[in-house]
């Protein structure tokens, strides 16, 4: 019994409704993905934005800040304030200056913990 090859033109269209089957494929598969990923990339930008509302944290203004350290005897310029965990206030950094006694109008790096209590900022320890 003698096997019938297949012409050459059945072949070549076979090969070509291949390709195009294929092609077609990874063309519907790109859609698909690039769908997924725009939605995705819509609910990361949604996320961060809803954790940035969340994280907005009251920190205190310089003045505010000299006026909790008043009755120290010094004052501080504020330039970054971050929340500290499990508790309800702050901790700033920047430049404490003593404002009374025998070091007054000295100046040096620190950090320093505020809460505001009674709508009043005060530095705890």
């Amino acid at each position: 019994m003698a096997l019938n090859k297949p012409s050459g033109g059945a072949v070549l269209v076979a090969a070509i409704a291949f390709l195009v089957g294929a092609s077609g494929g990874y063309a519907i598969n790109e859609m698909i993905t690039s769908g997924r990923e725009a939605d995705l990339e819509h609910e990361v930008a949604r996320r961060k934005g809803e954790v940035s509302e969340d994280m907005k944290v009251e920190v205190p203004s310089d003045e505010e800040a000299s006026a909790a350290l008043a009755g120290s005897g010094r004052s501080m310029r504020v330039s970054e304030c971050k929340p500290r965990q499990a508790v309800p206030d702050v901790t700033c950094s920047d430049i404490i200056t003593t404002t009374a006694g025998s070091f007054a109008g000295t100046s040096q790096p620190g950090v320093l913990s505020f809460a505001k209590i009674g709508g009043v900022w005060r530095q705890i320890q």
